[in-house]
């Protein structure tokens, strides 16, 4: 599977409070932001998982 990257603009202050916010649960901010998608969507993303990757 082909890998793409998302990007958006946010405000230092912004970028320091993710950053921040993934320390403190030791996750990566990619991790930080699927597990919210996986909250608000929970089926977003079942194919893939289905077809064992992530």
């Amino acid at each position: 599977m082909q890998r793409k990257n998302v990007a958006f603009p946010v405000t230092e202050e912004e970028h320091a409070k993710i950053k921040q916010l993934a320390a403190k649960q030791r996750r990566t901010i990619k991790q930080l932001i699927l597990d919210a998608l996986d909250k608000l969507y929970p089926n977003w993303n079942r194919e893939e998982k289905e077809n064992g990757s992530k």
